[in-house]
């Protein structure tokens, strides 16, 4: 029995969740037979404190199994016990054991000394307990030990007297939830209220509204719902400093709202708020008969004030001396631990030493601390900074990456010795951070001192510290920006009144820093690039050659003609030029993680620092999967081009390209021992190739449609696979047959994966569910349900203890194999989610998402770490304007461009959305244009002031599609939530709604006579609808695949319907009849138009061609090739001569239909055109690579 297992078991055993981090400390050194005292050595813990935990944790183990567990015979129990449990059976029972009790400590810090309080510790438990009080704060000064009292509250087992651990142990037993949340770093109410929301509905409720007044209270009825203890720390953070009267800061007045809310209406739940200053709601609500209560602390007494002091170390003191130090630091815990900490290094211990002939006095705690800030050795107050700035514990080695001097970095252990022998530092196993105090005065120290250096164009400071660390975790990284970024940027604003001004201070120290060169570097130019960037600075024809770039976060910004000529670069994230992105694997060894794009590229990422170490290049389409060989040395790909590749990491160099097929390839699997290549496709067969010689073995065939998941057991006998007929089968390797057919499923399957034991087999589907199967008879043992939407992947984490999902609702979600429950909702993407996969030692999650990012999640707490943002501007529609001078196009970076179609200019830019365009249309009057977007709105715009005329709301997924009636009055939608909507141009609002499609409509048009309306779906339908009536006069079928963009004939006597089938069908609008299919395309066909004078159609494809096609014949008049990446929209010119089409690749192409040459290709400006990266150093070749494709010179 491994030690992971033994813990395994203990949490199941206690019924409590997961251990605490020091309860799985002492349990993990006991397993290893250590003692306490070394146990306190290893982790500089109180020995006392570990042993009082874990005679706490052996007892209650006793009272789970019914027989006497101690320290050593701990392993003793628990491997008899083990033995006993049928492996198989730990699904249903812990299901069993699961008790309702609900804890989350988020990260609540471990307390492992307590003094005093016991008073104030009885009040409070009255309050919440007796008096069911619905607001309770802590009030007190800084450092006076309000959180550690909080923790007393919430977290049982810890603490050195029987009354506390009896008092926590009964508050936790009165609670069905106990959250426990810091507001240090100064959350957004939005995102607060959002993990509250999802811990307390347990994962189920995570669409919410946008409007805060909405999630307040939808956590209202959570709370009147159960039984809850919310637990909010430092909530002065979210203050004006020194305001007496407890009002916000800007960005925060909406707590204000949150905390009238719970304190008025009426719940079973408490909050309870620790702050330095009472917020203004208290003052208004609070009151000794009231639900609001306030507890104000008061001084430390005698013997708790001497407990606090003699943990430091050795003191010597009479009772008159220990009483007047007390007195003397008016019982304020933090400044007793700074005094003692001085007494100790100056005075050796001799309280009455300092008393006479050092005591300094302080008015307040502020000049306490600045006494003692003034005082450190400058080395010291550069860690000091340090940690301020990282925000989280951080171990030696990166404290250390941070200095930028060798010298400093040499000498950081003797200055960290030194350093605590001041102050008061906090230990997180072997790393360091600032307690909240500490970390707050710090912090404001640092952005005071910056925004004096600005205002008087200095950069000593700014040359030295990062503002934000562009490679830190993606939350800590936000938590910079709001606590230090923004907060250095409103003080500059009431300094100089405009953003503008800002601009100019930064402008003179950048000169200042080119002018001293190279050597004066560090971080300077990277905090001025951050800084440029937070207040939304145009950066065109900014100069930073020769200067150090260090710690510059550049994604998601314009840096056109920028100049960073013989610049280096450090620690700086780039746009990726990357597409969408649909696989990711981590290698074997968890170093490297390879994603693959709608760009046909596979690209190699060093996960340390998240930088590109390799491209692969060779696919033509979208790559559906990547996966690593057992050993790391290989990596196969398979794609949309019909092929599947092996690659040699070593080299970069395409081993084998593997092909039998002439349709997509979506899945690829290597064996157990790597001699092996699975793939399958959209011809429904699996293919056994042999790695070695990329020769074809077996080919396995029995199911009816295309397949999409295929993986070997791990014992290398069986496979198992899936796909568009909705089952799962289990096949025999060796003899090519199947073994069984699962068809509990309702939808494609998307993924059916083996655990890495064999036992159980998770499988992913669109109908919304993930299931868990039992492999020795293939039942299925559990339904995973909460997504809303679309399963695309599951996996196992190597363990097989976690199970992760990833979907089309844009969310991750990650599940508890043993108890059936969502430990965590990941949210964050703006798109459907198509890979997913678990690091090598489940720490790390890695999603791979059509909205161009890679997102890295740590699976402990639901964090992201660090995101990938990839850049390629897809355009979806395109569109001539009626009277046939512009041309419309919708792209991926949120804009609608007009072009004029003579000079193939972009003559304006039309922004607002907050994602991309799938859909734009022209009024019959060619002055206002509409644009659909996948964020569900629509808008329209004047095309003569540039001006946003209204934006049309109502839909509550994607619109795809948007056409105007031919008279002008109308507007009909079309979106991914199964609705087409009819908006009045007049009264502006919806004014009809046509429901009857079962799944999305991504296709809308009007007849020429305007009299019927078309939609096509995914439903694999067409609708036609009486526009007088607003009822659906007939439905066309006939198509077995989704339906893109329909067209009627100028005429309106015929209806063209492009689909995902790989066929357009022309039918007759008198009958309803298919009139033709019209084949020829080897893919997906995207859009479908009429030629003005109806006697040709244009089709798209996924296949990157577009073919005209006569109407009459229904034959194939020509092809046009020349496009890169899948074609999504074609539209005629109004006079026939030119056809445009709109790509994947970024282009839109305008074709001479009397000869069929492309005559002009149209393309926005790239994110990076025109900047100068000449004599560039810091850069990898596949990054210098990267920053050309997004126009860099």
């Amino acid at each position: 029995m491994t030690v992971e297992e033994a813990i395994e078991l203990v949490e199941v055993l206690l019924e409590r969740g997961r251990l605490t981090k020091v309860q799985e400390i002492v349990f993990r050194q006991s397993w290893e037979g250590k003692t306490y005292a070394e146990m306190a050595k290893n982790y500089q813990y109180d020995a006392g404190y570990l042993k009082d935990l874990g005679s706490e944790l052996w007892r209650s183990l006793s009272e789970a199994t019914g027989e006497k567990v101690t320290k050593s015979n701990l392993p003793g129990v628990l491997k008899r016990i083990f033995q006993r449990r049928n492996p198989l059976d730990t699904l249903s029972t812990a299901k069993e054991q699961l008790t309702l009790a609900y804890r989350d400590w988020g990260d609540a810090p471990d307390i492992p000394v307590f003094f005093g309080r016991i008073e104030e510790l009885a009040i409070l438990e009255n309050w919440i307990i007796r008096d069911r009080c619905r607001c309770v704060a802590i009030i007190g000064m800084r450092g006076i030990g309000k959180t550690q009292l909080s923790m007393k509250l919430g977290l049982g087992g810890i603490g050195k007297t029987d009354l506390s651990l009896k008092l926590a142990q009964g508050i936790q037993e009165q609670f069905e939830f106990v959250i426990w949340r810091s507001l240090l770093n100064a959350p957004p109410l939005a995102d607060l209220l959002a993990d509250l929301i999802k811990v307390l509905s347990r994962q189920q409720q995570t669409n919410l509204p946008e409007v805060i007044s909405e999630r307040i209270s939808c956590l209202i009825q959570y709370l009147k719902a159960h039984r809850c203890l919310l637990i909010l720390d430092n909530a002065e953070t979210l203050l004006q400093a020194g305001d007496s009267m407890g009002r916000y800061r800007a960005d925060y007045k909406d707590y204000g709202q949150l905390l009238k809310q719970i304190g008025e209406v009426s719940h079973q739940s408490c909050l309870l708020l620790t702050s330095r200053e009472k917020p203004q709601e208290f003052i208004l609500m609070d009151g000794p008969k009231r639900p609001v209560r306030t507890l104000v602390l008061q001084a430390l007494g005698l013997e708790a004030g001497k407990q606090v002091v003699n943990e430091l170390g050795e003191f010597t003191a009479t009772a008159a001396d220990w009483q007047e130090l007390i007195q003397l630091y008016n019982g304020n815990p933090l400044a007793l631990q700074l005094a003692g900490k001085h007494i100790l290094e100056v005075f050796f211990g001799h309280i009455a030493d300092f008393l006479r002939d050092g005591k300094p006095v302080f008015h307040d705690l502020q000049e306490l601390l600045d006494w003692h800030f003034q005082r450190l050795p400058a080395a010291c107050t550069e860690v000091l900074y340090w940690l301020a700035i990282n925000r989280e514990p951080i171990s030696l080695a990166e404290l250390r990456d941070d200095l930028l001097q060798s010298t400093a970095q040499a000498a950081l252990p003797a200055t960290l010795g030194v350093l605590q022998r001041k102050i008061p530092l906090e230990h997180t196993g072997n790393r360091f951070t600032l307690q909240p105090v500490l970390l707050e005065y710090v912090t404001d120290q640092l952005v005071a001192c910056t925004v004096e250096e600005i205002l008087n164009q200095r950069y000593d400071l700014l040359r030295h510290y990062a503002l934000i660390k562009a490679q830190s975790k993606d939350y800590i990284r936000q938590a910079q920006i709001r606590i230090i970024l923004e907060q250095v940027i409103d003080r500059l604003m009431l300094a100089l009144g405009h953003s503008q001004q800002i601009q100019v201070q930064l402008q003179s120290i950048l000169k200042q820093l080119k002018q001293d060169g190279l050597a004066y570097g560090g971080y300077g130019a990277g905090n001025l690039l951050n800084i440029l960037r937070q207040i939304q600075a145009d950066f065109c024809n900014y100069d930073f050659s020769g200067l150090p770039i260090c710690q510059a976060y550049l994604q998601n910004i314009q840096l056109q003609n920028v100049n960073f000529s013989n610049c280096h670069f450090s620690k700086t994230i780039f746009t990726q030029a990357f597409g969408g992105m649909l696989a990711v694997d981590f290698s074997p060894n968890g170093q490297t993680l390879a994603t693959a794009d709608t760009n046909g590229g596979v690209h190699l990422w060093q996960l340390v620092d998240q930088q590109r170490l390799l491209t692969l290049k060779g696919h033509t389409n979208w790559i559906r999967r990547v996966v690593f060989s057992p050993d790391g040395q290989l990596l196969a790909s398979a794609s949309d081009d019909g092929t599947v590749r092996i690659w040699q990491l070593s080299s970069g160099q395409c081993l084998h390209t593997l092909s039998i097929s002439t349709g997509s390839e979506y899945a690829v699997a290597f064996s157990p021992d790597g001699s092996l290549l699975a793939s399958c496709g959209i011809d429904a067969n699996i293919k056994i190739w042999l790695v070695s010689e990329g020769r074809l073995l077996k080919v396995l065939t029995g199911h009816s449609n295309g397949l999409l998941a295929v993986h070997f057991s791990p014992d290398g006998q069986r496979l198992a696979s899936g796909g568009y007929d909705t089952q799962i089968k289990i096949w025999d390797i060796e003899t090519g047959s199947c073994l069984y057919t699962l068809t509990d499923h309702e939808n494609w399957i998307g993924a059916a994966n083996f655990s890495s034991n064999g036992a159980m087999l998770v499988s992913a589907s669109c109908d919304g569910t993930v299931r868990i199967w039992d492999t020795q008879n293939y039942q299925c043992l559990e339904v995973l349900r909460g997504h809303t939407g679309w399963v695309w992947r599951a996996v196992w984490s190597r363990d097989d203890r976690l199970i992760a999902s990833c979907s089309a609702d844009r969310t991750l979600r990650i599940w508890d194999v043993e108890t059936g429950t969502c430990l965590h909702t990941l949210k964050g993407h703006d798109h459907q989610i198509w890979g997913i996969a678990f690091s090598p030692d489940h720490q790390m999650l890695a999603s791979a998402s059509e909205d161009q990012t890679i997102r890295l999640w740590q699976v402990s707490n639901g964090q992201c770490m660090a995101r990938i943002q990839g850049y390629t501007n897809w355009i979806k529609a395109v569109a001539f304007s009626p009277n046939d001078q512009l041309l419309a196009s919708g792209h991926r970076d949120r804009s609608l461009r007009i072009w004029d179609r003579h000079r193939g200019e972009c003559i304006r830019q039309l922004s607002g959305f907050a994602e991309g365009l799938p859909a734009v249309a022209f009024h019959p009057n060619s002055t206002t244009i509409a644009g659909g977007s996948q964020d569900a709105t629509i808008k329209l715009w004047d095309l003569k002031t540039g001006e946003c005329s209204h934006t049309f709301t109502g839909h509550t997924d994607e619109v795809w599609s948007l056409a105007f009636s031919p008279d002008g009055q109308l507007l009909a939608s079309s979106s991914f939530d199964h609705t087409v909507k009819l908006w009045d141009l007049n009264l502006n609002e919806c004014c009809q709604t046509l429901e009857g499609h079962r799944d999305r409509v991504a296709a809308v048009a009007f007849s020429p006579e305007g009299k019927i309306l078309a939609s096509g779906s995914d439903d694999c339908t067409i609708r036609l609808w009486d526009l007088q009536a607003y009822r659906c006069i007939n439905v066309l079928e006939g198509h077995t695949a989704r339906i893109g963009p329909i067209a009627f004939s100028p005429e309106g006597n015929l209806l063209v319907s492009p689909s995902l089938d790989q066929t357009l069908k022309v039918w007759d609008m008198r009958t309803g009849e298919c009139l033709r299919t019209l084949q020829g395309h080897s893919s997906w066909v995207m859009a479908a138009s009429f030629s003005p004078d109806g006697q040709t159609l244009a089709s798209a494809s996924c296949d990157q061609t577009v073919k005209i096609w006569d109407v009459s014949t229904g034959q194939c008049l020509t092809t046009l090739s020349g496009h890169s990446n899948w074609i999504w929209s074609v539209a005629f010119s109004q006079d026939g001569l030119l056809l445009a089409s709109a790509s994947e690749d970024e282009t839109i192409r305008l074709w001479d239909l009397g000869s069929g040459r492309c005559l002009r290709i149209l393309k926005a400006k790239r994110p990076y055109e025109g900047m100068k990266i000449t004599g560039a150093t810091g850069l990898s070749l596949a990054q210098t690579a990267m920053l050309r494709e997004l126009g860099a010179v």
